[in-house]
């Protein structure tokens, strides 16, 4: 697990995230104005029930683009029923809420004020305040909760966005340049295209669900750049809270807060001849507050770090070999191998170990957190601990 914060500057998330906002923002707002004028319009036809069929398909038109129409207004009504203009007329097949329209309007002028806010509100960094305001803002916009999901429209509107267009997944993962996932540190993430043809780029994990936060559907800090592993085979449709697991966004220095060891099985495993020895995660538990911990765990739980992280046996049995075959000497013996070079630590680093040694890169290469933990565990890194 790496943290984001700690691959990029504060000033570069913030210009990320305001590119994100300016763009999203236009399109949701876009949407809260149409139901605001569609339900100021069926508080009309309520009042005029002799209003033509004919007059309302103009109106409603006049209102959003007619290809638009009938999944923006089918979702007001109680059941999947043939979509007709003339059921507007009709408050006894408007589901519960939306009969009361008045509230409704009321509602959606507020979140059109409020929108920006919740794009860009952050509940995983020093955000005591941002939580006590989100778990409020659920409550004030509970009226229009059968709305939520096409004001905030993931699934139909961001996901499908060209990636050589102005905003959209490709552009938000491009920019903020994670290679590798967030969560494990594993597999490589680009974001490729070829003009408007997708090609691949990360998941976009949603911290909380967005079928239980839709309020949070496009919120910048809730969209996690990852793996297909970590996102649908690992996590899935598990529920994660900020109580219960850990964010890449939440502030975790170095990504310290979990550490990869190991302990041999055989002598051969203790010296790089075989690959008998176990890989673990660990973190140190003793410095950390229960709640943290049981947010690490959480985490190393659900994305099974104990259990992939064997997968990778090969990379640490070399690291260990290197460091028998060295006596804890390999990047001195190669900046004084080549010494017209002028290899410095961090070079000879990266030709030791084929990762990058600065924590600010872990984003760049996978296993590069794996490879500089078990680097600095068997003592390999010991004369350059920082």
């Amino acid at each position: 697990m790496i943290s984001i914060r700690e691959c990029i500057s504060e000033t570069e998330l913030i210009s990320i995230r305001n590119k994100h906002i300016d763009f999203v923002s236009t399109e949701v707002e876009k949407r809260i104005d149409f139901y605001i004028n569609l339900f100021n319009y069926i508080s009309f036809l309520q009042l005029h029930q002799r209003t033509r069929t004919s007059t309302i398909i103009n109106e409603v038109n006049k209102i959003i683009h007619r290809s638009q129409y009938e999944p923006f207004i089918k979702i007001i009504f109680n059941n999947e029923q043939k979509f007709d203009y003339n059921n507007l007329k009709k408050a006894n097949l408007l589901k519960p809420k939306a009969r009361n329209i008045n509230n409704v309007v009321i509602v959606l002028k507020k979140i059109k004020k409020e929108n920006r806010v919740l794009l860009g509100l952050d509940l995983s960094y020093k955000g005591l305040a941002n939580k006590r305001y989100y778990t409020i803002s659920k409550l004030v916009y509970d009226p229009i909760d059968f709305l939520l999901k096409k004001i905030f429209d993931y699934e139909n509107w961001f996901l499908n966005l060209d990636p050589d267009g102005v905003w959209g997944p490709y552009q938000l993962t491009e920019s903020l340049g994670m290679k590798v996932c967030s969560y494990c540190n594993r597999q490589y993430t680009f974001s490729l295209s070829k003009g408007k043809n997708k090609i691949t780029r990360p998941e976009l994990d949603h911290f909380l669900a967005k079928n239980e936060n839709p309020l949070l559907s496009l919120s910048f800090f809730n969209l996690i750049p990852s793996c297909t592993i970590c996102n649908r085979d690992c996590k899935g449709k598990k529920s994660f809270s900020y109580q219960t697991h850990f964010s890449p966004y939440e502030a975790n220095s170095k990504h310290e807060l979990i550490k990869y060891d190991y302990y041999p099985k055989t002598y051969l495993g203790s010296i790089g001849e075989t690959d008998e020895f176990r890989i673990f995660v660990k973190n140190d538990g003793a410095k950390l507050s229960p709640e943290l911990k049981a947010k690490i765990d959480g985490n190393t739980k659900v994305f099974e770090l104990n259990t992939i992280v064997n997968e990778h046996k090969d990379v640490v049995q070399e690291i260990i070999k290197k460091r028998h075959i060295s006596n804890d000497n390999y990047i001195e013996t190669l900046q004084k191998t080549f010494p017209e070079a002028k290899l410095t630590l961090e070079e000879a680093y990266r030709l030791a170990y084929g990762n990058f040694y600065d924590e600010k890169e872990f984003n760049k290469r996978p296993l590069a957190k794996l490879t500089k933990d078990i680097a600095v565990s068997i003592g390999s890194l010991k004369k350059y601990s920082k």
